[in-house]
């Protein structure tokens, strides 16, 4: 089984859980965006960034599964990760993402986005109360508690993914 997760990381919580759900999942993790730049970035970074969008819409049209995360940005998924959805060429699809205090319609705006291309959405999960930055600095407990979300987030898709 062919499984993907792309991701749209601001500040490094989005992608240390995509990397636990790709890990869990045995699957290819792909950025869509430069976690180091800052503000629009170098000519360098955004065409590296347009590379690496380019990339993971190839990769997608060949897997069974492409998990797609955001970070939650206005109370909605960020943008490079909505044009994602909209381009994106896959049977099957789960979505997550992170925020601090409001996860407002980011996913329910991506799902409903997947399913007007008649893309299967088969899970979401949302991972709440983290701020700017902070995975990496929680205590152990709370930061195994996101880890085992992150890891049942996985195990529920691969089911899904095996029984379809």
């Amino acid at each position: 089984m062919k499984v993907v997760v792309v991701y749209y990381s601001k500040t490094g919580n989005t992608k240390s859980i995509a990397k636990i759900i790709a890990k869990k999942s045995n699957a290819k993790l792909l950025p869509i965006n430069l976690l180091e730049k800052k503000g629009r970035g170098t000519v360098e970074e955004r065409m590296k960034e347009a590379e690496l969008f380019q990339l993971a819409l190839n990769i997608s049209e060949n897997v069974d599964l492409v998990i797609i995360g955001t970070s939650t940005s206005f109370k909605q998924a960020q943008s490079k990760i909505r044009r994602f959805t909209k381009s994106v060429k896959a049977n099957k699809a789960s979505l997550f993402c992170t925020f601090t205090k409001d996860v407002g319609t980011t996913l329910t705006e991506l799902e409903k986005i997947l399913s007007e291309n008649n893309i299967t959405v088969i899970g979401t999960q949302e991972f709440g109360g983290l701020k700017t930055g902070q995975f990496k600095e929680l205590k152990e407990e709370e930061r195994n508690k996101y880890i085992e979300k992150a890891e049942k987030f996985a195990a529920h898709c691969l089911e899904k993914i095996k029984s379809t």
